[in-house]
């Protein structure tokens, strides 16, 4: 369940090796009606996050590419942003509430909820990456879903690409809202196909072949050449007798008919249809519609099902259904990441940069009678932290 964006705090949060007061007591990053977070799970889960490349897309997907996806803090590696730290925290306790829901309601998420999830998320995982890459593409920048030799994750790589102990909660909590939200929207027959009525484009596939070429003339050409029944392998291979110019040709893929016209901008499409040439990035393109196929209601009611339970009024009154169930549990955090408000978590307020101790060089002066437990944080990964601050 999406709820990670908060304001990164300029505070680090420090996982330290082991800290222990004098009766050897670790305490919890939260607990909900007695179900604890650890401390060494959250940290656990930020390291996923921000050390391995498929946990930085799925934040940044989360999160947006705006924050630094190594989320470290002002104390350097072993530290996090105290934003960063809260706002995971916070979608732990929402999801142990929701998850607590159920069982309070003696719901069980079956093996076959579990694998509606599994495709579900793989699909909103998939829609997210494609609107980030046209989001980079526009500002002409990179986008953070691409693997180590380039290629872009798809949903189902990305999924299958995440760290056991990451993927696990993220499709434990998307069984749980999955349910929540499917039982909120309380879908009968008739919504579903009064849905498919009302939007026919969605439910129409068109498929396109699509030749580029270098040249504009070689492009107009072409154009003129298909539009006259030149097939496109023809096309293709005249454009390509002259060295000079490079020109491809090959299957473009299959989308809803209604992604189709507003990527092409026009009114509708017909098979054999062949669409004006258009520049991209230097190079000339023309699509060919290939095919164009309606999908029967019995074969979309899945996809409505999805469309509809996840609609932000349904979102809206599965939150208020969680959070009513907060407002009558037990809720308790660490201060260290801030404060349970009854909805969320509140980070703690930095203190003004009059109240902060100088430095001196790169190194705190700290009173040599400081206790042990809030000394830096060496960066290694332990059980708990402490919060560090410096002026700057």
């Amino acid at each position: 369940m999406k709820r990670i964006p908060l304001g990164i705090a300029a505070l680090a949060v420090l996982a330290a090796g082991a800290v222990t007061s004098a009766c050897n007591v670790v305490p919890s990053a939260a607990s909900v009606n007695g179900g604890v977070i650890s401390v060494a799970s959250l940290n656990t889960q930020l390291a996923d996050l921000t050390t391995t490349g498929p946990g930085q897309c799925l934040l940044s997907l989360n999160a947006g590419q705006a924050l630094d996806l190594s989320g470290v803090g002002t104390g350097g590696p072993g530290t996090y942003q105290l934003g960063l730290a809260a706002a995971v925290l916070d979608n732990r306790v929402y999801n142990l509430l929701a998850s607590q829901y159920l069982v309070v309601h003696s719901v069980k998420i079956t093996d076959q909820d579990r694998s509606l999830a599994e495709s579900t998320f793989a699909s909103i995982l998939q829609g997210e990456i494609s609107a980030q890459a046209q989001q980079a593409a526009a500002v002409s920048g990179t986008a953070a879903c691409v693997k180590a030799d380039g290629s872009a994750y798809t949903g189902t790589s990305l999924l299958a690409a995440l760290p056991a102990g990451l993927r696990s909660i993220e499709l434990s909590n998307q069984a749980t809202e999955q349910y929540l939200l499917t039982k909120a929207a309380n879908l009968t027959p008739t919504d579903l196909q009064a849905y498919y009525l009302a939007n026919p484009k969605q439910f129409v596939t068109v498929c396109a072949s699509i030749f580029e070429t270098t040249d504009q003339a070689t492009a107009a050409t072409a154009y003129k050449s298909l539009q006259s029944g030149t097939s496109l392998a023809q096309v293709t291979a005249t454009a390509s007798a002259n060295p000079a110019i490079q020109s491809r040709s090959g299957p473009a893929g299959c989308a809803t008919e209604a992604r189709v016209l507003q990527q092409l901008q026009v009114p509708s499409v017909t098979v054999g249809q062949t669409t004006a040439p258009v520049q991209s990035n230097g190079i000339w393109i023309i699509y060919d519609v290939t095919s164009r196929t309606s999908v029967p209601l019995i074969q979309a009611a899945l996809t409505i099902s999805q469309i509809l339970t996840r609609t932000t009024a349904n979102q809206r009154k599965v939150t208020n259904t969680v959070l009513d169930y907060a407002r009558r549990s037990s809720v308790e955090v660490n201060p260290l990441y801030g404060t349970w408000t009854g909805a969320r978590i509140a980070t703690p307020t930095p203190p003004k940069a009059k109240y902060l101790l100088p430095t001196y060089g790169s190194s705190l002066t700290v009173p040599s009678s400081t206790p042990t437990s809030l000394s830096p944080a060496t960066g290694t990964t332990g059980t708990t932290g402490t919060t560090g601050t410096t002026a700057g």
